[in-house]
């Protein structure tokens, strides 16, 4: 089980540090990583990830950038590239392949992307090596997870984590820390994805503090940590210092 999935914003603090950032995680043993394109009109972010988006944006931050920045990086964990459809259809499936080739980026999490929307992207990405994240909401069904599971297929044990995993949003609503994400619910979602095979899951939204990763590891799932970690990259703190803890599970 990956111990952590973080997030981070390309271009929070700046693009030129994102290959330090993306070094420190690989030292920290992390497997892999969350990484946001900033998004003008994101619809899942909360204030801290929309304000991180627009500073970067205010920068220069663009997804060519972005992905310019990442060609050649050997130094990095697998990236999970966090975005919006927008962005991708601009690009076009095609010159979108050739530019992630030379990156460490090993998936797509698309959040606005509606299961079954776009087939054809979707199915030429995939078959590229650049499979989209299953994300799994608080009101999908078990029917409807175990369709998209099964449209979005595990690649197999052989696989890194980063285009196995399926993501299991822990609450309604937009990313954020917020106060106490209740995760009884959670685990007895998780616990009914289990039995549907052994795909590595992740839980996400809401989650910050030591008791709620334990937790998270407790059901046998990978906690994310974003907007938290965002927040105090933004102050300052490194990624090392934010992170070193948090690695630990202190149950």
């Amino acid at each position: 089980m990956n111990p952590l999935l973080p997030f981070i914003m390309a271009g929070d603090p700046s693009l030129e540090v994102l290959p330090h950032l993306l070094s420190d995680a690989r030292a920290l043993g992390l497997e892999a990583i969350e990484l946001g394109l900033p998004h003008s009109d994101p619809i899942a972010d909360g204030p801290v990830l929309q304000a991180a988006a627009q500073r970067a944006i205010q920068r220069g931050t663009t997804p060519l950038r972005v992905l310019e920045s990442l060609a050649g990086l050997m130094d990095s964990p697998d990236i999970i590239l966090f975005t919006y459809l927008n962005p991708l259809l601009q690009i076009g499936a095609g010159r979108l392949q050739r530019l992630l080739e030379p990156t460490p980026v090993r998936a797509l999490l698309v959040v606005d992307l509606p299961f079954g929307e776009e087939a054809d992207f979707e199915a030429e990405l995939r078959e590229a090596g650049y499979p989209m994240v299953p994300l799994l909401a608080p009101t999908t069904t078990l029917a409807r997870a175990r369709q998209i599971l099964a449209d979005r297929p595990d690649p197999g044990a052989a696989a890194p984590f980063a285009q196995r995993f399926a993501y299991v949003v822990a609450r309604l609503g937009v990313t954020g820390t917020g106060p106490g994400t209740d995760l009884g619910p959670v685990a007895r979602r998780v616990e009914d994805l289990r039995r549907m095979g052994d795909r590595p899951l992740a839980v996400g939204f809401g989650l910050s503090d030591a008791q709620s990763l334990a937790a998270v590891r407790a059901m046998g799932a990978t906690p994310v940590i974003g907007s938290a970690l965002v927040l105090e990259l933004a102050g300052g703190r490194t990624l090392r210092e934010s992170l070193r803890d948090r690695l630990v599970d202190d149950r």
